[in-house]
């Protein structure tokens, strides 16, 4: 449902909505939105803050008395920090300042529609499902181990590398890893949120402690107590928020806004960013001392280009991951396309990797994934020459003999099952799709 006073809002938003195959209702006020959710449920609600009658505030409460699980955008150009932080405290899904991006709101509005009501519930500690951490690069191989070595530790972790490459799924494998995997997970993007907010979103705040603060509001580091609290993009928060958390990593207190005592916590931080934190810390923008705080334990990931040995093993759990959600049996892709997704440079690593697959699974129109299927920049896109690899000599003489151990195995199961790849690949502990990459990344057809 889309909410708002002014008619020509109301109307290019369910215009571009509708557009993405979703069926709209519009109200003109906050009183016409609250009647009409006594009638009938809403996926989710974009409306907006300042309306005569009944504002968005009353439309979120109205929302969430009704139904918890509805995500609900609050969009507003009057916007405030206490009313960005009030908003939120209602549970908003996300608090939209006009003028804004529409098609950043559409992105936003399909990732709402599609996760969990689970989820949506917990507020901060997200649902089960996940990409696996597996692949057959000896990149993520070693990954792997590190996060088995670490995990049983309760210092803090800092994981670098560029957007999409996995952090969060990194962050979740450390905690799962660690004796808190059943105390809560609880994620924070720290770029979303102005100072203010961030602040009262980290610590919670007292009633009374700004204008709209009704009652005591609980934070992110009291929800995660005795669990794991990942801080995804560190790079951006203020240093004056920086300080108070370094506080937490050295004692384990905090205040809540507009508290005079303190609360003391026991809570793992695990942090992500795609900034150079050494650069920042030279600009003056990122602390020195609290970046030695989190960087205890330190993981960088490759972006998924420099690891194709996983792309097979993320096709496979994004294919089954979308058959179920969808409906759908596509259960394999075109020898052509796996050929192509090999050799593509990923720009958008491995969320976009997903983002290609779901996209294939809902337009494919049998059980395999075709050319057809996917989008059509994608087939287009060039990139810079790669430098040639500088492995040294006996380096690369290691990875020969790997692949040569490899190859030979391969050859042996298939002439054991006289070719019948579906059952060489069960032998194998494979999927069929990453038997076939490997039949071709060695010559064996």
């Amino acid at each position: 449902m889309v909410v708002d006073d002014k008619a020509s809002m109301r109307e290019m938003l369910r215009a571009a909505f509708e557009e993405r195959g979703l069926s709209v209702t519009t109200a003109s006020d906050g009183i016409e939105a609250i009647d009409l959710m006594a009638k009938q449920t809403f996926d989710a609600i974009v409306t907006d803050l300042s309306m005569p009658g009944k504002d968005g505030i009353e439309v979120l409460k109205a929302a969430k008395s009704v139904s918890p699980d509805t995500p609900v955008f609050i969009v507003t150009a009057y916007g405030t920090i206490d009313t960005a932080v009030e908003a939120m405290r209602l549970g908003a899904c996300d608090f939209v300042a006009k003028p804004f991006n529409l098609a950043e709101l559409e992105l936003k509005l399909d990732k709402a529609l599609r996760t969990p009501p689970s989820a949506a519930r917990i507020g901060g500690r997200l649902g089960s499902a996940r990409p696996p951490m597996a692949g057959d690069s000896s990149h993520t191989k070693q990954v792997l181990r590190m996060i088995e070595k670490i995990g049983p530790s309760r210092s803090s972790v800092l994981i670098t590398g560029p957007s999409g490459t996995g952090k969060e799924l990194v962050a979740r494998a450390i905690h799962d890893a660690s004796p808190r995997r059943e105390q809560p997970f609880v994620a924070l993007n720290c770029a979303a949120l102005a100072p203010g907010v961030l602040e009262s979103e980290l610590f919670g705040h007292e009633k009374g402690a700004f204008t709209g603060a009704v009652e005591r509001g609980i934070g992110r580091f009291e929800r995660a107590h005795n669990g794991t609290l990942f801080l995804d993009e560190v790079g951006e928060i203020d240093p004056s928020i920086q300080v108070k958390l370094l506080r937490v990593l050295q004692d384990g207190v905090f205040e809540r806004v507009g508290a005079k005592t303190t609360t003391a916590v026991d809570v793992r931080i695990v942090a992500a960013t795609n900034k150079d934190l050494r650069e920042a810390i030279l600009a003056g923008a990122f602390r020195e001392d609290f970046f030695y705080r989190l960087n205890v334990f330190s993981i960088q990931l490759e972006p998924l280009k420099n690891r194709r040995d996983d792309i097979p093993a993320l096709v496979d759990h994004f294919l089954g991951e979308f058959c179920v959600e969808t409906g759908k049996d596509v259960t394999d892709i075109d020898d052509d396309v796996m050929a192509f997704f090999m050799s593509y440079p990923w720009p958008g690593n491995v969320r976009e990797l997903e983002n290609v697959i779901e996209r294939a699974v809902v337009l494919a129109e049998g059980e395999s994934v075709t050319r057809d299927d996917l989008p059509q920049d994608m087939l287009f896109y060039r990139e810079q020459p790669e430098p040639e690899s500088g492995l040294r000599p006996e380096a690369a003489s290691l990875v020969e003999s790997t692949g040569e151990l490899e190859s030979e195995l391969i050859r042996g199961a298939l002439e054991k099952f006289r070719w019948n790849k579906t059952k060489a690949a069960e032998h194998l502990g494979l999927k069929r799709t990453t038997l076939q990459y490997k039949i071709r990344k060695y010559g064996l057809e």
